[in-house]
Parts: structure tokens; sequence; C-alpha cells
């Protein structure tokens, strides 16, 4: 009960302070330089389960702060800064990325969201992480939103594609073993075999 109330007080207090850093092309490289650990959320416009996760976001700062823990904590919106999601291949909103000092890229991947796991993860927890990325020294430009779009699309496209082809090869293959077990002559294998049986008559 304690621990429940000392979360809400640290939403209600964040939601009034606001100190989530806006990371943006513009200033990236002026923060994220590897003297700190940066903990970041990459959100978007319009998505209810990132709007849900701001309050919470607001009070990651405050807590890390207040503890002196030295984790920096960020936000991108990608609604204007595709390019940074498109750098660290973030496709799924919100994501949260923690870019360690030493270089690496670590994403939290439990679907239960609170401020002891968040905050556990921030301060250490990532390093039990087997897989990491580099995190790039450049970012890649802004891309249009309608390519954005068709990107997205993409994957799933081609996904149905392979899929239907793959059913339609194993279709193909399955009728001619049913032929073939049937004895059942094809109009072009009849023809060659009416041909061949008059050659040998002649």
């Amino acid at each position: 009960m304690i621990a429940g109330l000392l979360q809400y007080l640290l939403l209600a207090h964040a939601m009034v302070v606001g100190s989530v850093q806006l990371l943006t092309r513009d200033n990236w490289h002026e923060h994220i330089t590897g003297r700190h650990d940066w903990f970041i959320m990459f959100s978007q416009q319009g998505c209810p389960h990132c709007k849900r996760l701001e309050p919470m976001w607001e009070a990651m700062e405050t807590r890390l702060g207040a503890a002196g823990e030295g984790v920096r904590v960020g936000r991108v919106n990608v609604s204007t800064d595709n390019g940074i999601a498109l750098t660290f291949d973030v496709e799924r909103f919100p994501t949260l990325l923690l870019l360690s000092a030493d270089g690496r890229a670590y994403e939290f991947q439990e679907r239960r969201r609170s401020l002891p796991l968040l905050s556990a993860f921030a301060t250490g927890g990532y390093r039990n992480q087997l897989s990491s990325l580099a995190v790039p020294t450049t970012l890649r430009p802004n891309e249009p939103q309608w390519w954005l779009l068709l990107r997205s699309l993409w994957k799933p496209l081609k996904q149905t594609v392979i899929v239907a082809f793959s059913i339609a090869a194993c279709l193909a293959g399955g009728i001619k073993l049913l032929i073939y077990a049937c004895g059942i002559r094809v109009p072009e294998e009849a023809a060659e075999g009416e041909a061949t049986n008059k050659k040998k008559a002649g």
C-alpha cells in the first residue's frame, strides 16, 4: 500500500514538473554524448498506449533524478523526428530504449510496465539482456509520411505474397502427385503417347 501511494505521488509530481528531455535531430548529439546513460521513450502522436505511459515516464525522470542514479530520461516524438526512429529500427510504439554510456542500445521488452520495473532496468538491469545494438553515430534523415506508410505496409504485403506463392506451389505439386497416382494422362502426355504408338505401328 505504501509503495502504491509513493508511486501515485511520484506520478502526480511528475505531471506538474514535466522535466523529461525532448530529443530532436537538432539537439540529439548535444545530449547523447556518451557521458550518461539515457532511457528514451519513442512515442507517436495519436498512440493511446504512448499517452497512458507519459505520466509514468515523467515520474521516471523524477525518481531517477531524486535517487542520483545519473540516468537521463528522454522522449522522441516520432511524428516530427522519424529519422531517429529509423536509425534505431523502431516500428512499435511506445518503444523504450536504454542507451548506455559505453555506446550500446538495450530495449525494455517486458509487457508489464511499472515504475519499479522501469527504474530497475534503467539502473543496471539492462546489463542482464543478452542482445544489444551499437548506438549509431549518425542519424538517418526524416522521411515523408507517405513513404513511412508504404514502408509499414510492405512487410505484411511481402509476407502475404510469399504465403500465396507457397500455397499455390503446394497445390500444384499435390495435383500432379494425384494425377500420377491415379494414372491419369494430361492432354499433352496423351498426345505424345498417341504419336509414339503411330510411329511404332508404322
